[in-house]
């Protein structure tokens, strides 16, 4: 409610889609929009443009990490943030997707420190990670260790893997109705 009192969407979900530099975190997200809970199509350039769950509910985010991009910690949390100011003039609640990397690389940290901070500025409902092992390529170097994967219970986030390896079954390629079934609230 404070963040509605600021003249911001309440943070309800946060999706964190975990991998290595070209693993396919942001083929997954993009393909993701595919369902039609989240619009049917999907985005194949730019930006991803916020879209309506439900009346008082959207979906935000992005497809490139924090890390490629060369961001700080303060610099990803403000970019949600105007995620949810903006969101605030239709939306009371607000969803947001993110790729992300499991290890620290330029100004970011690892993972657990990234959920830590989120759930520590935005006071999310759920944080899930999904951690793409194998990757696009069939290989596992986005794989979280038992360490990491402790620390993120802790936070009480919540972690899972998929099979992220491309394929050329219509039905799922990709496992991607995994990850929009994270925003279903029916």
């Amino acid at each position: 409610m404070e963040q509605a009192t600021r003249g911001r969407a309440h943070l309800e979900r946060i999706l964190l889609v975990c991998g290595m530099p070209n693993s396919g975190k942001s083929r997954l997200i993009r393909r993701m929009f595919a369902d039609h809970r989240l619009g049917g199509d999907v985005p194949t350039r730019g930006p991803l443009r916020t879209r309506a769950l439900s009346r008082e509910r959207c979906l935000a985010g992005r497809l490139t990490s924090p890390h490629e991009a060369g961001e700080t910690p303060m610099q990803f949390h403000q970019k949600i943030d105007d995620a949810c100011a903006t969101a605030w003039s239709d939306f009371w609640r607000i969803c947001y997707v993110s790729a992300v990397q499991p290890k620290p690389r330029n100004s970011m940290p690892g993972i657990v420190d990234v959920c830590d901070g989120l759930k520590t500025e935005f006071l999310p409902e759920r944080i899930r990670v999904v951690q793409l092992a194998p990757d696009q390529w069939g290989n596992a170097p986005s794989r979280l260790t038992d360490a990491e994967i402790d620390g993120l219970r802790r936070l009480d986030v919540e972690v899972l893997a998929i099979d992220a390896r491309r394929s050329g079954f219509q039905a799922e390629p990709g496992n991607e109705r995994i990850l929009a079934d994270f925003f279903d609230f029916s």
